[in-house]
């Protein structure tokens, strides 16, 4: 930073986050629903490898909880923006997770697998509230000149649940798996209390019907460049990742660990990801959010390459930590993307459509990814996901659009403001 600079920022320093009325009881809520979902996610693989020892039902059990947010995204998200009963779905979303949770707890290992699957399902129904839900809320409570830190520390909420809860999950689960889902249980319970007091504001006015707002909000991503661009290359990054819930039990196991200590792999790479978004939430960087997400998700390539053939466990946590550090910015720096390309009558929407589909290539992601485990291996599946990150760069170069490529992302900027007609 040049001494011009500085004096800048000392004449001109960022106003404090934490003063914004109601961002605190937001934050709070927020993430501990995503610890009790972060938890649960973990611990119901644990339980059903441990009651049948399915790599391939753990994989279902996965697409489960995260592919029915593909179809109910758009429509939560839609919803989210014209509705005055808010607070509903989210307490919904505590409800089915209780639920689900119980349900697994009593069928795994009892009853078919079409049972367990199901109750995922059921689970997964409501999961666009996790993302695009408290998201949504974020801009309204928020000044836009500190709108980029908020979503830093939006990404830190995230990465705080991540750490927490797969941890917790994971040394619970290696002393008993039905503890490790009990304990996720009451989590669940206490998210549902803390989502009682978050602050809603009033609809932003969008206007016609429910599939007609639908259909803009797709249109919306499909012909705006950033948000086509970022888009595709996290999707496709997150399918790789959707594979984790099943590689990293088999990875642990193959560098001689027990299939517990992937619940360390899980709070290592959120452990990453946080001291990259606590550096986002901290101060804004100068490279524009699109080139930083791209280089983002770059960097993962290298680091999941090198995760593939690590002989040992602690080396195996060293490199996950590297890759969550490369992950943090990646989530934060597309929140601001979307926020920054889209009007304010569709941001719920443009972020639980878009969460929803990269949930959905989880979903895919975590069934490939158990049949490759159950075929070659834990390393296999580390390059799988490996091989998902070098798709998602460069298929989301191509998405942003022809001639038009190295200019955007050579002139991205941190006030990059351009905002499609009607924009915020």
């Amino acid at each position: 930073m040049t001494s011009t600079a500085l004096e800048d920022l000392a004449r001109h320093p960022e106003p404090p986050l934490w003063r914004t009325p109601g961002l605190a009881v937001l934050f709070t809520a927020s993430t501990t629903a995503r610890l009790a979902n972060e938890a649960a996610r973990i611990a119901l693989v644990l339980l059903v490898l441990d009651r049948t020892g399915s790599s391939s039902l753990a994989g279902a059990l996965v697409a489960a909880l995260t592919l029915p947010a593909l179809v109910t995204g758009p429509l939560l998200g839609a919803w989210l923006d014209r509705t005055r009963h808010r607070r509903s779905a989210f307490v919904a979303n505590e409800l089915l997770l209780t639920s689900a949770l119980v349900g697994v707890l009593l069928a795994a290992g009892h009853a078919s697998s079409w049972c367990v699957v199901l109750l995922g399902g059921l689970a997964g129904l409501t999961l666009p509230v996790l993302t695009g839900g408290f998201t949504g809320l974020i801009a309204p409570l928020v000044p836009p000149d500190l709108l980029r830190r908020a979503y830093g520390a939006e990404s830190t909420s995230y990465n705080v649940a991540g750490v927490a809860g797969p941890g917790l999950a994971g040394a619970v689960a290696a002393w008993s798996p039905v503890a490790a889902a009990l304990v996720c249980i009451g989590l669940s319970v206490v998210a549902l209390a803390a989502v009682t007091r978050v602050p809603m504001p009033p609809p932003s006015g969008a206007s016609g019907t429910l599939l007609g707002t639908v259909a803009a909000g797709l249109r919306h991503l499909a012909t705006t460049p950033p948000l086509r661009s970022v888009t595709v290359a996290t999707t496709l990054s997150f399918l790789g990742m959707g594979a984790f819930p099943v590689v990293f039990p088999a990875l642990a196991q193959q560098v001689g660990a027990s299939r517990a200590a992937s619940g360390a792999l899980f709070s290592g790479f959120a452990i990453g990801a946080l001291i990259g978004s606590l550096a986002m939430a901290a101060r804004s960087p100068r490279t524009g959010p699109l080139r930083l997400a791209m280089l983002g998700i770059s960097g993962l390539v290298v680091v999941f390459a090198g995760l593939a053939v690590v002989p040992s466990l602690a080396l195996a946590l060293v490199l996950i930590v590297v890759a969550g550090v490369f992950e943090g910015p990646v989530l934060s720096s597309t929140l601001t993307v979307r926020e920054q390309h889209s009007p304010s009558w569709m941001r719920t929407q443009v972020v639980t459509t878009a969460a929803s589909i990269k949930f959905g290539a989880y979903a895919l992601g975590a069934a490939i990814g158990g049949h490759v485990v159950a075929s070659d291996g834990g390393r296999a599946g580390v390059w799988f996901v490996t091989l998902m990150q070098v798709v998602g760069v460069v298929a989301g170069a191509f998405a942003l659009g022809g001639p038009a490529l190295r200019h955007r992302l050579a002139s991205a900027r941190v006030d990059d403001r351009e905002h499609p007609p009607g924009g915020r």
